[in-house]
């Protein structure tokens, strides 16, 4: 006859055989499901020039609204007193948030940029650029650049520049713009942010 006791350490022995292989033959069975199993597929997250065609329309967001509103204040207020509140209205004048953007690839070397009214204006990408006209009438020399998946937009005065660092969201549906505008009759750079979203 066998006793309690024993039969207590056989059924544990026999557990403690069963438990290692057990724990084999599911790892096994994860690892051959991992394997089999259709992978998504990642996409790079560095946007190529093609991923920028399209038409963007400005959110209307109040936030970014706002900041660049502070922006030409921080400026502003940096401005001789006599002329600050004059030169604080002319900035919001002249700086307002565009309402669009085109981006047209024409191929792989030639590019396109609307913003608003004005445009779509097309110059070699990653070259000096040439001279336009620009939105206002005067004339500049305006150069779009593609580097690490963002394109940057150039125009350069005699007494000027602006500067639009254009970046995509993850899922290409938001075009992301930093701009920077500076001049030799003001203290600092303006500096702001808006976001547009993809209609075509």
């Amino acid at each position: 006859m066998v006793s309690q006791t024993e039969r207590g350490r056989g059924s544990r022995r026999i557990a403690g055989a069963v438990a290692p292989t057990l724990a084999l033959g599911l790892a096994a069975t994860l690892l051959a499901a991992s394997v089999l199993a259709p992978s998504a597929p990642v996409r790079s997250q560095v946007a190529s020039l093609e991923d920028f065609a399209g038409t963007y329309r400005f959110s209307n967001s109040a936030s970014e609204r706002r900041g660049l509103e502070q922006a030409i204040d921080h400026v502003a207020d940096q401005l001789n007193l006599f002329i600050r509140e004059i030169a604080r209205g002319e900035m919001r004048r002249r700086v307002q948030p565009e309402p669009s953007i085109v981006i047209d690839v024409v191929d792989e070397t030639h590019v396109g940029l609307g913003i608003g009214d004005w445009g779509p204006v097309r110059v070699v990408l990653n070259s000096p650029g040439r001279r336009v006209r620009g939105r206002n009438g005067d004339e500049h020399r305006m150069s779009i650049h593609l580097r690490r998946g963002q394109l940057i937009h150039r125009e350069q005065q005699d007494q000027g520049f602006r500067v639009n660092v254009l970046r995509l969201s993850p899922d290409l549906s938001r075009l992301l713009m930093s701009a920077r505008i500076g001049s030799d009759q003001l203290p600092d750079d303006i500096r702001y942010r808006l976001s547009f979203r993809r209609v075509r």
